[in-house]
């Protein structure tokens, strides 16, 4: 299987190496993976394995979401993959989060923590607030396209 994201990933963490080469700390439920190149890049590989851009999939959501910023990327339907971003996508920051993995959001001394059903714990530099909201807008999404894919498919006719 050319990539590596899948329903058991937690979250994608952009980070760089040795030389300054971007790298992704990949985290699953049960282990974690340094892999070559930024997070878009493997979310894009991802889209791509299950039929779409990661472009078509952003288009995707915005027509459903409304022309916003962060937007939420659907990777996987039939497992309900959706990974939304802490930060405008382009930020070298930028940390990618499985939105069904996530459980909550505190402030925690200083710094935002994120936990996973699993129990594990990342921080990030985005605020609680900005999160949530996040969280909120990818549900809608998830809600929207589960609606679509399960209604009768006449609703267009």
């Amino acid at each position: 299987m050319p990539h590596n994201i899948t329903e058991e990933t937690l979250a994608l963490i952009p980070q760089f190496g040795q030389y300054g080469e971007p790298q992704t700390l990949l985290i699953k439920e049960r282990s974690e993976l340094v892999l070559e190149g930024h997070p878009i890049k493997l979310i894009e590989e991802s889209c791509l394995y299950f039929g779409s851009s990661m472009r078509g999939r952003i288009e995707a959501a915005r027509h459903i979401l409304g022309p916003n910023r962060k937007t939420p990327v659907l990777i996987d339907w039939q497992a309900q993959t959706i990974f939304f971003p802490t930060t405008a996508k382009e930020k070298a920051e930028c940390i990618w989060i499985n939105f069904k993995q996530m459980k909550t959001v505190k402030k925690s001394g200083g710094k935002v923590q994120v936990e996973f059903q699993t129990g594990q714990r990342i921080d990030t530099a985005a605020s609680a607030y900005s999160i949530e909201r996040q969280r909120i807008k990818t549900l809608e999404l998830a809600y929207e396209m589960q609606r679509r894919f399960q209604g009768t498919g006449h609703e267009h006719v």
